[in-house]
């Protein structure tokens, strides 16, 4: 029995996943609803080649639940992904960079970052985000 505080192991051909766009699909793992904490956030994705997205850590809990030009902004928070597979292409206000399979990606708080999937690899992702956001846009 696992519940608030209890540590809990989460299989990954178990979890629902839902789509982001029409190229990207996600599985929010361990959330506040699924552990009790609200301390992080993680789970999955995997994007086709040529997927876009993009993130907001910029403002205080005030800006959390918005979404400025199709980008939504999640509050303050810090994110570390570890990519499985594939490639992608970072920019940010202040530069840019490409990671790929076995890169660990720190994501401070303070900025929006956009995404792109380059080469013909899908991309796989495991992301932990801390504190965990209040809001998290709607999978369909």
């Amino acid at each position: 029995m696992s519940g608030p505080g209890q540590p809990r192991v989460f299989h990954l051909d178990a979890v629902a996943v839902g789509a982001n766009n029409p190229t990207s699909r996600s599985a929010r793992i361990v959330t506040p609803e699924s552990t009790g904490s609200d301390r992080l956030y993680a789970g999955m994705f995997w994007s086709e080649p040529g997927s876009r997205g993009g993130w907001s850590f910029q403002g205080d809990d005030p800006d959390e639940g918005r979404t400025v030009d199709e980008i939504p902004h999640l509050g303050s928070h810090d994110e570390v992904y570890l990519c499985l597979r594939g490639r992608v292409r970072v920019t940010w206000e202040d530069g840019g960079f490409e990671f790929g399979a076995n890169d660990v990606v720190y994501f401070p708080a303070g900025h929006t970052y956009l995404t792109e999937v380059v080469g013909d690899e899908p991309v796989q992702v495991f992301y932990v985000m801390g504190p965990a956001p209040r809001w998290m846009a709607p999978l369909t």
